[in-house]
């Protein structure tokens, strides 16, 4: 898994190898990303992002078994 801050957003780049699309579970929780499959090939992963983030704003693509899930981060003094 991989992160990176790209100033007003935050990337998260995980490989999945082997697992269906539809398997796939993203959740964010304040600054705290949670990434699971279900099906045959189990994963689970909490990661600790870099600030906090809108939930709402998450745009994730999978191709090719890799992962990448997109947030704004939030503006100061909104919550």
């Amino acid at each position: 898994v991989d992160l990176f801050d790209e100033g007003d957003a935050i990337l998260v780049v995980a490989e999945l190898p082997g697992v269906q699309e539809g398997d796939i579970r993203v959740e964010v929780k304040d600054d705290v990303l949670s990434l699971s499959t279900v099906g045959d090939r189990k994963y689970a992963k909490e990661i600790l992002l870099s600030s906090l983030v809108d939930p709402a704003t998450m745009k994730t693509t999978y191709r090719n078994g890799v992962l990448e899930a997109q947030l704004s981060k939030q503006q100061a003094g909104s919550r």
